[in-house]
């Protein structure tokens, strides 16, 4: 009953001039497994959860383009483009809609060396303040370590990948970032034998559907909540995000 009455107010205000539209969705172009192009064309998750929610139970089509992360940002505030999908702020909830319903829930998690001699007070890692007992590893311009790691010993390497390489081959005890990044990219880089995730969880961000305020498709979302809903209880959901495990 509820999601008929939200598709009645979805046929109400939408024009016929909205119902021939496309809705111009833009990501940061190199994310994986999230958001990255490739062949001229964008895939990752944010993509492949957007086209079943947007284009393929609500009906409205979805055009997809990446750029530069602060790039694909301006355009929306500017209304160059309809929409992206990222963690919820109040500087973005000045110029957009922000959905309820994430997109992605995002675990936060330490990365450790297999071969570790340490393993056992590693695996006793709860919480943030527990890190200072051990050397930690990142890279340089995570916001997130920045944030949280301060007074703590970091070792920062250039990239991503140098961090990971360099937890492979035992120079520090612990890198904590996000679960399904990092996941992927120890899959892409071969490193599974080297290195595993611990099982507690230390924070989590969720990634959800910001709309610009200026965008003929703002007064979707609350069908787009519903449509999400939908999504994580129906298994579609945990299917897209497994295909990048």
């Amino acid at each position: 009953m509820k999601r008929a009455a939200l598709f009645l107010v979805f046929f109400l205000m939408a024009t016929p001039l909205y119902s021939q539209d496309t809705m111009r969705l833009v990501y940061f172009n190199n994310f994986p497994p999230y958001s990255w192009e490739e062949n001229n064309q964008m895939q990752g998750i944010l993509v492949d959860v957007l086209t079943e929610a947007i284009q393929n139970r609500m009906g409205i089509s979805v055009f997809h383009q990446g750029y530069p992360w602060a790039r694909a940002q301006r355009m929306v505030r500017d209304g160059e483009a309809d929409a992206f999908a990222t963690v919820p702020t109040s500087e973005r909830q000045e110029y957009t809609v922000i959905s309820e319903e994430p997109v992605i829930v995002t675990r936060i998690s330490p990365f450790v060396n297999r071969n570790n001699p340490r393993m056992d007070a590693l695996r006793q890692i709860t919480k943030i303040s527990d890190l200072q007992e051990f050397t930690l590893g990142h890279y340089t311009g995570s916001g997130w370590a920045e944030n949280n790691l301060k007074g703590m010993e970091v070792s920062y390497a250039p990239t991503l990948d140098s961090t990971l390489m360099m937890l492979a081959m035992g120079r520090f005890d612990v890198f904590v970032d996000a679960s399904l990044v990092i996941q992927y990219r120890i899959k892409e880089l071969g490193l599974k034998e080297q290195i595993v995730e611990l099982p507690n969880a230390l924070d989590q961000e969720t990634i959800n559907l910001c709309i610009g305020k200026e965008s003929s498709f703002a007064y979707i979302v609350p069908l787009f909540d519903e449509t999400m809903r939908e999504m994580r209880e129906d298994g579609k959901l945990q299917e897209i995000f497994d295909k990048y495990r």
